[in-house]
């Protein structure tokens, strides 16, 4: 136990010294791409644009519409197929490649495992049917020669490209595996997440230069213009306010000064209905030790394509790895929530060997120390650690069971093990036999409204548990019940 709390130790001390010493981000001077519109489009706050009810409901606002003809700039990349651009207004925001011209030359990208990457003579199915002229392994230049759309299943759209790469081969790829825009560095901002209280947040930011809060937090994810003001959208950067947290953080300025600050989509945070959940919720620990995974973001350095392990294993051994994942966060869960209780129990323990006091006094104690410890770490560790405050379910019914589980671990160590003796009350019970005081079974016959049937048993043995002090000669007992199977209710 003690290398584990090393280790612990160790991980939040290396998190908050990354933390802290990545605080300084520099707004950059980039020289962007241009490009033009093809077809008009909406341009979105958030690269989720709205494809889902719940992007349009928690993420991602209108903040003006692209239309054909007009030059824009291209500003960073998200995957392959989503640009932040900035249209000659200053609206700032996302849009999907498709509706951007296409430029003549470009290249392939990175090769994963699709067939679909490489160049055919045909335009065609996934698999055998297409023949391939040219496998493509890696970032390859190529010249758009025809582009043309192909009806997929369920009435899905598949666009094709007819290219030529440098020695001379021609076939068809589909479009998604070409670059819409070349640039000799895709520009990726690697944007920290982080999360305050809505009212600090204001509190702390309204009246300060925009510039200041995009060295901080980075350059905003869209921008708005609307009666002389622009409302900047910053999707890495969440704000609480009781039960509630916001999405899509809207910054509105004028004259380069922040003048208010408030959320966009909302959804139910369910910590935030507990008590004490406000008054423990601290930026430091919710920013640099809580939010521990995004401490070793490389701003400096963002690779130009995303790569998923997914891509390169089998699909049954995908899911083998997100079971592994899952297991090893209940993993970590346990073990985190179970400090506090480990370092209680050392002290109960201590108190217990005061051979003044009854067992019903040690239980006491246990019950009321576990629930004023256990209660409000578990609510410090739900408001402030990623990812327990995202499955604030699982994290809830885990703290649960610990908390009961404390108290059921005291009672039965004090049944068992402290002699109940008023003149001893050591830690020295023995096993000094068992007797059966009987039992019986119940059986259950369930028909069901299709005429099937279940039969099901449950069998109700009593013990009882003789024990006998080491030190003092004192004898008792525990009368323990067993209970195998299970009725239907």
């Amino acid at each position: 136990m003690k290398k584990f709390f090393r280790l612990i130790t160790s991980l939040l001390f290396l998190s908050s010294f990354l933390a802290l010493s990545s605080c300084s981000n520099q707004v950059e001077t980039v020289v962007y791409p241009t490009a033009k519109i093809a077809k008009e489009t909406k341009v979105y706050s958030t690269l989720a644009l709205q494809t889902s009810e719940y992007n349009k409901k928690y993420n991602s606002e209108i903040v003006g519409t692209a239309y054909p003809g007009q030059n824009i700039l291209i500003l960073e990349t998200g995957g392959w197929e989503k640009y932040k651009i900035q249209l000659p207004d200053g609206t700032m925001g996302w849009i999907d490649a498709q509706y951007i011209a296409p430029e003549k030359h470009t290249f392939i990208k990175i090769n994963g495992t699709s067939t679909n990457r490489h160049i055919a003579s045909n335009i065609g199915a996934v698999g055998a049917n297409r023949k391939i002229v040219k496998e493509v392994n890696e970032k390859t230049a190529v010249t758009r020669l025809e582009e043309v759309s192909q009806e997929g299943a369920r009435g899905s759209i598949i666009d094709w490209t007819r290219v030529r790469t440098e020695d001379g081969i021609e076939g068809w790829i589909m479009s998604d595996y070409l670059y819409r825009i070349v640039q000799d560095t895709p520009r990726i901002v690697a944007r920290k997440d982080w999360q305050y209280g809505l009212k600090s947040f204001n509190k702390s930011w309204v009246g300060e230069p925009i510039s200041d809060f995009w060295q901080k937090y980075k350059e905003p994810s869209g921008i708005a213009l609307k009666d002389g003001k622009t409302i900047q959208y910053f999707n890495n950067i969440y704000l609480f306010e009781g039960p509630v947290k916001y999405f899509g953080t809207r910054v509105y300025v004028k004259d380069g000064l922040i003048e208010s600050i408030d959320g966009g989509g909302r959804k139910t945070n369910w910590i935030g209905y507990l008590p004490l959940s406000s008054a423990l919720r601290i930026d430091f620990l919710a920013n640099y030790i809580g939010n521990w995974q995004t401490t070793i973001i490389d701003e400096d350095n963002p690779e130009a394509e995303t790569k998923q392990l997914s891509d390169y294993m089998p699909e049954w051994l995908s899911y083998v790895v997100m079971v592994l994942i899952f297991l090893t966060f209940l993993a970590i869960l346990y073990f985190i929530l179970k400090l506090p209780y480990y370092i209680l129990n050392r002290f109960l323990f201590k108190v217990s060997l005061d051979r003044k006091l009854y067992n019903g006094r040690i239980l006491t104690y246990a019950i009321i120390g576990t629930l004023l410890v256990g209660y409000p770490y578990y609510v410090l560790v739900t408001v402030h650690i990623y990812p327990f405050n995202d499955f604030f379910w699982i994290t809830s019914l885990f703290s649960l069971g610990m908390l009961f589980g404390n108290f059921s671990k005291w009672r039965n160590d004090l049944d068992y093990n402290r002699c109940n003796a008023s003149t001893c009350h050591r830690w020295t019970g023995t096993d000094n036999g068992t007797e059966f005081l009987g039992g019986n079974t119940v059986t259950q016959r369930v028909r069901f409204s299709d005429g099937s049937s279940e039969t099901n048993r449950q069998t109700t043995r009593k013990y009882r548990d003789y024990r006998l002090c080491s030190a003092c000669g004192h004898e008792w007992s525990i009368v323990r019940t067993e209970v195998i199977g299970k009725l239907r209710v």
